[in-house]
This record gives structure tokens, sequence and C-alpha cells, in this order.
């Protein structure tokens, strides 16, 4: 199993854009899918941070109200689907919410351990319109323990929801997401990225590092940057070319 990107909500998009192309970042617009729009940071590892925020002010404030008075905390209760995960993605504060995996069959990863364990919701089927023209297809399923991951199968080539080129080449020498700190105990394992639990951290909180081919060195964290937590660390000397 792969990690194959991380969600990271803001209020809104254009604002996220902006503040991660000043931290040298590339980042390429996504496009929409149903009420949200996107943009990917896309790593040469094939890992990204997904930059995602509704279309719609309205209706982020709407569905922050619904959050407050407890209807969407109802909602999850009574029903544990794709659906109530999303939703609260919608509702929640921005930050770093969410995780995905991919290389599993879906059908076949209820099937698996230790996921046979913590069950998952039914497959759904999405769709992207990037902003040439193309659509993205895949299908999602999600835990139902809400702090584990979601994982994805892609219905078209993966380069088309994943951009290849100078998509993942970045003035700050980003190469990828090589450490995910959570709040909790994560499983399936993945074998392209560290992901561990934290005991300092609180449950759903996440901190990432990512890794630079050149000496950048920064701490990209704080209310400006949607609550994130991201360090950007050189390539350890021993994986570094010679």
């Amino acid at each position: 199993m792969l990690l194959d990107h991380l969600v990271l909500f803001v209020d809104d998009l254009t604002t996220a854009i902006t503040r991660f192309e000043s931290k040298g970042f590339t980042v390429t617009p996504g496009g929409t899918n149903g009420p949200t729009h996107n943009a990917l940071i896309v790593f040469s590892n094939d890992t990204y941070i997904e930059l995602i925020a509704l279309q719609s002010s309205r209706a982020r404030l709407i569905l922050r109200s619904l959050r407050h008075i407890g209807v969407l905390a109802l909602r999850r209760w009574l029903k544990r689907d794709l659906q109530t995960r999303l939703l609260d993605w919608m509702s929640g504060p921005q930050g770093l919410i969410d995780l995905c995996f991919r290389g599993t069959e879906l059908n076949e990863i209820s099937h698996s351990s230790p996921l046979s364990g913590i069950g998952l919701t039914d497959p759904v089927q999405f769709k992207r319109h990037r902003p040439d023209g193309l659509v993205v297809q895949w299908t999602l399923r999600g835990s139902n323990e809400r702090r584990q991951p979601f994982f994805i199968q892609d219905a078209t080539p993966i380069d088309y929801r994943i951009p290849a080129g100078d998509a993942r080449t970045h003035p700050n020498g980003a190469l990828g997401i090589s450490e995910v700190r959570t709040g909790e105990l994560i499983e399936p394992a993945v074998s392209n990225a560290r992901i561990f639990q934290d005991s300092a951290l609180q449950p759903g909180s996440m901190s990432v590092t990512i890794v630079s081919e050149s000496d950048a060195r920064d701490h990209i964290h704080g209310p400006e940057f949607f609550n994130a937590d991201i360090h950007l660390f050189p390539k350890p000397l021993d994986q570094q070319k010679t």
C-alpha cells in the first residue's frame, strides 16, 4: 500500500495557492468536483498535498453553522458513510484533515488485515473536471473509523489525477512526503513514507515532513498557513546522489 495524498481544507483556494507558492511550491490547479475546487502540490514520488475548498463561501458558512449546533454530529452518529466524512471536511476548521492510501483493489481492502477489523464505507465514484477540459475519474472508500485513512482507486490513468512534468518541480527543491505524524495509530502501513503515532499530537492532528533536494529548511505552520504543520528538510546525506 502507498501513501497517495494528504487533504488540506482551506476557506479560500486562491489565498492558499498564493501562500504556498510564496514558500517555493509549484501549485497546479486541479479543477472542480461538485461543490468543491482544488489545487495540487505534486511531488516526484507520486505523493501530493491537495488544497481543497468549497466554491461557495456561503455554503461553507452554512456547513460550519450546522456543525456548531450539532446537526452533523447527529448525522455522523446515525450514518457512517463517505458523505459524512466529506461533510466533516467541509464543515471543520482549516488544516490537514485527512490522508489517502492507494495500491490495492478497493473491493479487496475490506478483506485484508488489519482493515477487516475497522470496516469500510461502500465505494463511491467521483469525477473532477480539470481546467484543460480533461475529466478525471476515481472511486473512494473510507474507513468507518473517521481517524483512519480513506482509499482511492483510479478509473482513468493516474497521471490524469496526479500530473507529471513541471508540476512536480518546485523552486524550493521539494521531492516528496517522507513522514506523517498523527495523533493516532494509522493502519495499514505504507511503503513509500513513514507514518507513525505521536503522543504529543491531538487526535485528528497531523505533522508532515517533506524532503528537499536542496538545503532548504522551513517550518510552515500557523494560522496564515491554514493551521498546517509542514516541515521542509534537506534530503538525508545517505540518500543524496554521489
